[in-house]
C-alpha cells in the first residue's frame, strides 16, 4: 500500500511540475510587439474544424490577407497562420499543426520564403537567415508543447544547433520572471487568446515605391537543391494527404531574379496538379497604386490589402466553393469583431491619409 501511494505521490507531483513548466513557459513567452505571437495564438482560440481557409507563410501574408473583410464581404472564416521572415523548413510543420485543430476547405500557401531561402532577408546581420533563431523561434516559440511540437524542432532547427532550447524555450526565457505579473502576459497563460483581426497586422505606413513588371517575363532560375528538396517534400505530402492547396505570391516589388524563381516553381507545383498563383503578374487587373498602397517593399498597407482582397475574393468565388457562415449563430463572435475592427481600420486610413498628404513616407 505505502508503495502505491509514494507512486501516487510522484505522479501527482510529476503532473502538477509539467502543468507549471508548459504554463509559465507560455506566459514567459515575449508578446511585446509580435505578430507573430499574436497570430498563432490567436489561431488556436479559434473553435475546432470552424475555418474554410487557412494561410500560411510569412509577413506578406499577415500584410495581405484579410480575414474580416472576407468574413465581411463572403461570410467565409479564414485565418492567417503566419509568422515573421518564416523559413520555408517551418511551412510543412505548421501545416501539421493547423490539420491538428483545423480541417479547413482551402490552404493557401505563400511562397516568398522559398525565394528568399538560404539567401536571408539581411544576411548581414543574420537576422532573418533561415536557419537564424530568431525565424525559428517566430514560429516554433508560439506553438502549443505537444509531439507536433518536438517534430517541428527535430526538423527545422539544424543538426549543429543544440535543440534543447527549442523544446524547452523555458530555458531561453527563464529570466523574464517580471511577466509573471504582467496582465498582458498573463492572457497567454493557455497559449490562445482572441485574436479579432484573425491574423491581419494593421500598419498606419506608407512608402511610394518604383517598380519594374516582369508579369511577362518567362524565363526560369533554379532555386538550391535544398530549397527544391524542401518543396518536393511540401508537394508530396500535399499531393498525399489529398489537401485542397492554391499555391500563392502575394504581389510585392519582385525583382527579376525573384520573377524567374517562381516562373521554376511554379512548373513543378503544376506537375503536382496544384494550382500557382504568382498575382504580381496581375498587379495592374489588381488596381495595385505602388506610391501609396505599401509600407515597404513587401508589404501592403490597408488601401493595397482591400484591392488585394478584391481579387482575391472574385478569385476564390470563380474557383472554389466556400460556405457564408453569416447567418449561422455559431459565427456570431465574428460579427462582434468585425465593428471593431471597423473601427480599427478607420483610425489607420486617416493616419495614412494625413502621412500622404504631408508626405510623411514611413
Amino acid at each position: 500500500m505505502k508503495r502505491w501511494k509514494n507512486l501516487l505521490k510522484a505522479v501527482l507531483f510529476l503532473g502538477i511540475f509539467a502543468f507549471l513548466l508548459i504554463h509559465v513557459s507560455y506566459i514567459l513567452r515575449p508578446y511585446a510587439g509580435s505578430a507573430s505571437r499574436k497570430n498563432i495564438c490567436g489561431f488556436y482560440a479559434e473553435p475546432e474544424d470552424s475555418l474554410d481557409v487557412v494561410c500560411v507563410g510569412a509577413s506578406s501574408v499577415f500584410a495581405f490577407w484579410e480575414p474580416m473583410k472576407l468574413w465581411h464581404d463572403r461570410g467565409i472564416a479564414s485565418y492567417n497562420y503566419a509568422t515573421g521572415i518564416l523559413p520555408p523548413q517551418m511551412i510543412l510543420p505548421e501545416i501539421k499543426e493547423i490539420r491538428r485543430h483545423q480541417d479547413p476547405q482551402l490552404y493557401l500557401i505563400e511562397m516568398h520564403p522559398f525565394t528568399v531561402g538560404e539567401d536571408g532577408y539581411y544576411q548581414e546581420q543574420e537576422v532573418a537567415n533561415m536557419d537564424h533563431d530568431v525565424p525559428l523561434r517566430n514560429s516554433l516559440d508560439n506553438m502549443k508543447y505537444s509531439l507536433g511540437r518536438l517534430q517541428a524542432v527535430l526538423q527545422a532547427v539544424p543538426d549543429d544547433r543544440d535543440r534543447l532550447p527549442y523544446v524547452i524555450d523555458l530555458m531561453k526565457y527563464h529570466t523574464e520572471w517580471t511577466r509573471l505579473w504582467d496582465r498582458q502576459s498573463l492572457l497567454f497563460w493557455r497559449n490562445e487568446t482572441n485574436d479579432f483581426t484573425r491574423g491581419f497586422k494593421l500598419v498606419d505606413e506608407y512608402r511610394s515605391l518604383e517598380v519594374t513588371d516582369y508579369s511577362a517575363h518567362t524565363q526560369e532560375r533554379a532555386i538550391s537543391q535544398r530549397m527544391e528538396e524542401m518543396l518536393i517534400e511540401l508537394l508530396d505530402y500535399c499531393r498525399d494527404e489529398n489537401l485542397p492547396v492554391l499555391f500563392i505570391v502575394n504581389a510585392y516589388n519582385q525583382t527579376k531574379k525573384d520573377k524567374e524563381e517562381y516562373n521554376y516553381i511554379k512548373r513543378i507545383v503544376e506537375s503536382y496538379g496544384f494550382t500557382f498563383l504568382n498575382t504580381n503578374d496581375d498587379a495592374k487587373v489588381i488596381g495595385l497604386d505602388f506610391s501609396r498602397d505599401y509600407y515597404d517593399n513587401a508589404h501592403t498597407n490597408i488601401f493595397g490589402s482591400e484591392k488585394y482582397m478584391d481579387y482575391m475574393e472574385a478569385y476564390l468565388d470563380e474557383h472554389y466553393d466556400l460556405p457564408d457562415h453569416r447567418d449561422d449563430p455559431a459565427y456570431e463572435r465574428w460579427d462582434r469583431d468585425y465593428v471593431k475592427w471597423e473601427e480599427e481600420v478607420e483610425q489607420v486610413k486617416e493616419t495614412i491619409l494625413l502621412n500622404i498628404s504631408e508626405g510623411k513616407e514611413n
